[in-house]
């Protein structure tokens, strides 16, 4: 079992540093926002890390809460193809579900108090940068694992072909938290940008709420979380109280940090 998990921990975490490494080069190369400070990158990087450990570890020990667990153990209304003409049509919907799917979550995690405190540690950035992606707090994989994968496999009975489309597809979240003056203009609606997602990051009262989806940002559209970037806008990140974790053993407790100083964090806004 430990070398399960030090195999599902090292091989995605060796992706993310790779894609952090681009991302970094770009970002120095790239007209960007801002110099990225190293002491944020490197407590990314340890966050990064327990995160995929804490998957690693779920993955391991309840492989029935994902979507290929689920599928295993009978689950699947809808068999997609794994092969042919519609394999793409098939993987479209699939992506699209499960960006939904992301996008409700997230949308939980800015309303819901207790996920909240979770997800501000992600928020808590100050110098956003390609290594922002995987800055979560280290028990979100394992409750995505038993709601938004675990419906993915209730819905959908997929093949390993459109499994894999799907996790090269995730990479793209990189170019979002990626520290670049770049956006889609008139196609911002198509895919997630820099800049529009940046808005999500941003500490100003003006832009809470907004710019939830992670790949495509039709969901805000329909929901009318949107906000559409105007030229030249790019807003500093971080939660507005100026509120981040001095290391790493403060944002492996997060969230109790928050209940120890006695405040209420919502959207966040401290209230006492």
């Amino acid at each position: 079992m430990i070398h399960k998990i030090l195999i599902l921990t090292l091989e995605p975490y060796l992706a993310y540093l790779f894609f952090v490494l681009i991302g970094w080069v770009i970002e120095r190369k790239v007209n960007s926002v801002e110099v990225n400070r190293l002491n944020p990158i490197r407590l990314n990087l340890e966050c990064g890390l327990l995160y995929e450990l804490t998957a690693a570890i779920t993955l391991t020990v309840a492989p029935a809460f994902t979507t290929v667990g689920v599928n295993a153990a009978g689950g699947g209304w809808i068999v997609l193809p794994s092969s042919g003409w519609t394999l793409f049509p098939a993987f479209l919907l699939y992506a699209f579900t499960m960006d939904f799917f992301e996008y409700l979550f997230h949308r939980a995690q800015h309303r819901i108090p207790i996920l909240w405190s979770m997800h501000s540690l992600h928020h808590s950035d100050a110098a956003i940068n390609a290594s922002t992606t995987n800055r979560h707090y280290w028990a979100e994989f394992a409750i995505k694992s038993m709601t938004i994968y675990m419906m993915g496999g209730i819905i959908f009975k997929v093949s390993s072909t459109i499994i894999g489309f799907y996790v090269v597809l995730g990479f793209y979240n990189f170019f979002p938290h990626m520290n670049l003056r770049v956006g889609l203009g008139r196609w911002w609606m198509v895919l997630n940008s820099p800049q529009y997602h940046r808005i999500h990051h941003s500490s100003l009262r003006e832009h809470w709420n907004c710019n939830f989806s992670g790949l495509f940002p039709i969901f805000d559209v329909i929901f009318g979380t949107f906000h559409i970037p105007k030229q030249g806008e790019y807003p500093p990140t971080g939660l507005d109280t100026g509120e981040h974790p001095s290391g790493l053993i403060e944002a492996a407790f997060w969230p109790v940090r928050s209940l120890w100083r006695g405040a209420k964090v919502i959207d966040g806004l401290k209230v006492e």
